[in-house]
């Protein structure tokens, strides 16, 4: 590859050049990791990098991530392995079977995918003893980001989208158009490889790149995407301040900060700016989760409501967090991996699965906040949350895990049973009165009364610890899901 000095018509390694001197993302000498999936993106930043490398005295290393997805992987891997041959370029290779880690893990092929990547990284930069890791994020990707982050709710931290430094990952190419990488790689005789997911319509951000944004910059104007990536350009700017002014601000408000809870005074929080209070639990849950993933704006604004609620109140969130308010505070916490049996009123403990007759509708709670939780005293805590259901996701059932289809519900009711209960006990939704149902099941008769139940009216969604209704189950053409588990269960002990 020609290292020398570019010429006048060469314009993109001095762009990205300057752009990463501005955005202080490698000094000189540095060890720097490239993440390289052998497309068009990922080949021109490890290009680059290797165009800048005698200048800088930077030591360039790559690194492969093979999901095992696509039947092409086998040839994607040899091609990265040649071309950083070709260019003295250290070459790491990382092979794992992502459909199965999703299935583990409980998330979507995509979610998996990005997991298993940054693990990757992680190892061959250790192993490569790599100070910086490059990632290949253009500026296509920030207005994408942008958008799937809008769609699905966020804060001003998430309208920042991408940013071009996350601790030691950096985006060389972040301020660079895709079709500026594609000509600039055509022009200079580097070829590429196709990843044909990327075509696929199964993912979330795949449809906003195919649909959206084409429609958008036809529709209404042509430099849509560009204008959606300076303004998140911009939005991060804004979002790195005021997160200084909100963490001055949460000192002033803590009660206590341990590594695993922290206590939040109401009077001094609600004394404090609106948005600054939104910045200070994003902060903080971010803190206590250790990232804050799957914390969207929805999640904050549940535990800000806490604050002018009654004691007593509780919200489930990502992350393994829970809040609950507390006479004249906000606790935050981590939850304990698994529950034992909770305590009831004067220390007495409850028969198992004893529930406290109420009409509260859960649903109009996950409605609001996206998560809802409740006790059953001796057997745990019922924790829902609301999730969009993505096509790669897998849906696992279990004893005291159940998934259900959101829209097919209108309420949703704890309660034990009662005259004309009944459940859909099979595909053409054939009804089984609850009663039948248990002498089926041979459920002992002095339990059946104290059974807990999830019901929609006198229809019975779920008889705890046994089935749910075909009617509630989900399907493919399922949108959204609520996710019911009990923490405390038995497989969770």
């Amino acid at each position: 590859m020609d290292t020398k000095e570019t010429d006048r018509t060469d314009r993109l390694p001095e762009k990205v050049r300057l752009y990463m001197e501005k955005e202080k993302m490698a000094r000189q000498g540095s060890r720097i990791l490239a993440g390289v999936s052998g497309g068009a993106d990922s080949v021109c930043l490890l290009a680059l990098l290797v165009r800048l490398r005698e200048e800088y005295g930077w030591q360039i290393a790559a690194v492969h991530v093979n999901h095992r997805i696509r039947e092409e992987a086998e040839e994607d891997a040899a091609y990265v392995r040649e071309l950083c041959k070709e260019w003295n370029v250290p070459f790491f290779l990382k092979e794992e079977d992502v459909i199965k880690k999703a299935g583990e893990w409980h998330m979507s092929v995509e979610e998996a995918g990005r997991k298993v990547r940054y693990q990757a990284f992680a190892e061959a930069a250790e192993q490569f003893g790599a100070d910086r890791v490059a990632v290949a994020h253009n500026r296509s990707d920030r207005a994408e980001t942008l958008l799937f982050h809008l769609f699905r709710g966020t804060g001003l931290k998430g309208m920042g989208s991408i940013r071009p430094v996350r601790g030691s990952i950096i985006r060389p190419l972040l301020d660079t158009g895709r079709e500026e990488i594609e000509e600039w790689l055509k022009k200079n005789g580097i070829s590429w490889r196709t990843d044909a997911t990327n075509e696929s319509d199964d993912y979330t951000r795949n449809r906003i790149r195919r649909r959206v944004i084409p429609y958008v910059e036809e529709e209404i104007c042509g430099e849509a995407g560009l204008h959606l990536a300076r303004a998140a350009g911009l939005l991060a700017q804004v979002s790195d301040y005021m997160d200084g002014q909100a963490r001055a601000r949460l000192k002033d408000c803590l009660v206590f900060c341990e590594n695993d809870a922290a206590g939040l005074d109401v009077q001094a929080f609600l004394a404090s700016d609106e948005l600054l209070q939104t910045l200070m639990l994003k902060s903080l849950m971010e803190e206590l989760s250790e990232g804050g993933r799957d914390i969207g704006q929805r999640h904050i604004l549940g535990v800000q409501a806490l604050f002018t609620k009654q004691s007593g109140r509780m919200l489930m969130l990502p992350g393994g967090l829970e809040a609950r308010r507390e006479f004249g505070q906000v606790i935050i916490n981590r939850r304990a991996d698994a529950a034992g049996e909770l305590p009831v009123a004067h220390g007495e403990k409850a028969p198992a699965g004893c529930v406290r007759e109420t009409e509260t509708d859960l649903l109009k709670e996950v409605r609001e906040t996206g998560s809802a939780a409740l006790e059953i005293p001796g057997m745990g805590m019922l924790e829902i949350t609301l999730l969009n259901r993505e096509k790669s996701q897998g849906i696992e059932q279990k004893a005291y895990t159940k998934w259900l289809d959101y829209d097919r519900i209108k309420t949703l009711v704890l309660r034990t049973r009662r005259p004309g209960d009944y459940l859909a006990i099979n595909d053409r939704l054939q009804k089984k009165s609850l009663k039948e149902y248990l002498i089926q099941e041979r459920v002992p008769a002095g339990e059946r009364e104290a059974l807990p139940l999830l019901a929609d009216g006198s229809h019975v969604l779920w008889v705890i610890g046994h089935r749910i209704s075909s009617a509630v189950k989900v399907t493919e053409s399922t949108e959204r899901v609520l996710r019911i588990h009990i923490r405390g269960g038995k497989e969770d002990g």
